[in-house]
């Protein structure tokens, strides 16, 4: 449990999600199998980087206000040699990948060191808006650059991924801050899922119909635990974290 607990304090389950959910979107475009095992482990690995210089960029800063925050703190030597590594490792993938991902790993890079150079210490507010659009450049540009055609029906399973992330960030803000907008905006963001899946993918058991439908049930239960905010209030972090294994099912 105290090694779980640690996995889960340093965001590793959260990079490991935003490994399923890619790997869901590249069997979504029908990228080359070769290709998604290097992919996704540097995605995997850069996300877990950018989260951990993420937290250790606020504890230099002083914020130490959440538990992730003060094992941060606690643990910063160690994290730092940890993103250090990971580092290098993204390093050492580039290497395998094909030109089109170098290319736009390279623009996408540009776009993080900016985030966390430059947003981050002038614009905090900023991280609840760029921090979800860093999340789809992996998990959706990635596969979407490796594929060799993209359909309507991946564009808006792209879609309602988006709108699944913002009302993931969107949950936990409200949780933290507890403002009625949040709430709505959680609920609606809910219900416009629940309207695209049964408009564009209703009838069909096909593998896009099966995404589109795990996207819309968290969705959906990404409401309900707002709406029973009392019951969730203690665990609603982890089990909208792990919510996100869900893709597993189909994989």
């Amino acid at each position: 449990m105290k090694l779980l607990r640690i996995l889960y304090l340093s965001s590793l389950h959260v990079a490991l999600a935003t490994g399923v959910c890619a790997a869901a979107f590249f069997e979504l475009t029908g990228s080359t199998p070769g290709r998604q095992w290097i992919s996704l482990s540097q995605i995997v690995v850069i996300c877990w980087m950018i989260y951990i210089l993420d937290r250790l960029l606020d504890v230099i800063r002083g914020n130490v206000s959440t538990e992730r925050h003060r094992f941060h703190h606690q643990h910063q030597y160690n994290l730092q040699i940890a993103a250090v590594a990971l580092g290098a490792l993204a390093v050492f993938f580039l290497f395998f990948q094909s030109k089109e991902i170098l290319i736009y790993g390279s623009i996408t890079g540009a776009a993080v060191l900016l985030y966390l150079i430059w947003v981050v210490p002038r614009f905090p507010a900023a991280k609840d808006y760029v921090m979800p659009l860093i999340y789809l450049s992996a998990v959706v540009g990635v596969p979407f650059v490796a594929a060799p055609a993209i359909t309507l029906s991946a564009w808006i399973i792209a879609l309602m991924f988006a709108l699944l992330v913002f009302q993931n960030l969107t949950s936990f803000a409200y949780f933290e801050q507890e403002k009625p907008l949040k709430r709505k905006t959680v609920t609606w963001l809910g219900a416009i899922n629940l309207f695209l899946f049964i408009l564009f993918f209703s009838g069909s058991r096909e593998f896009p119909t099966k995404l589109a439908l795990i996207f819309t049930l968290i969705s959906v239960f990404y409401s309900f635990i707002i709406s029973n905010e009392k019951r969730f209030s203690a665990r609603y972090r982890w089990i909208m974290d792990t919510l996100l294994f869900l893709p597993l099912l189909i994989l």
